[in-house]
């Protein structure tokens, strides 16, 4: 497959895998499922672990107003060639709330690493 071949694979995900986000400040616009980017680098590249794998470089917090706490994670993504050679790692950072704050106080979230983790995966795909 050739580069332009892989990008216009990737490039515009199908409308099942568009959902429009209908709350906060991102309000109306559109998040891509991040199922359809793992099954399009499977299709692309391989099974994760042998055509594409990451590794977890970093999770962290940071404090944000009112008690909210943010969750971050860095990422590294690589991909390989037809001559199974790993690429260079690609960064990706992402993040989500750790604890978010909601009308009717502070909410904790157990899954917010997983998130960030996810976010910053989908952050390395885009390039």
């Amino acid at each position: 497959m050739t580069n332009l071949e892989i990008w216009d694979k990737v490039s515009k995900p199908p409308k099942d895998a568009l959902k429009t986000i209908k709350g906060g400040r991102l309000q109306g616009m559109t998040d891509i499922n991040p199922q359809w980017r793992f099954q399009v680098m499977t299709e692309v590249f391989g099974h994760c672990g042998l055509g594409w794998k990451y590794s977890i470089d970093k999770l962290w917090t940071e404090p944000g107003p009112e008690g909210v706490v943010m969750a971050f994670a860095l990422i590294w993504l690589q991909v390989s060639n037809s001559n199974k050679q790993w690429s260079d790692p690609i960064p990706g950072i992402g993040g989500s709330l750790m604890i978010a704050k909601e009308t009717g106080g502070l909410r904790a979230n157990d899954e917010a690493y997983k998130m960030a983790v996810t976010d910053a995966l989908s952050v390395a795909m885009k390039a």
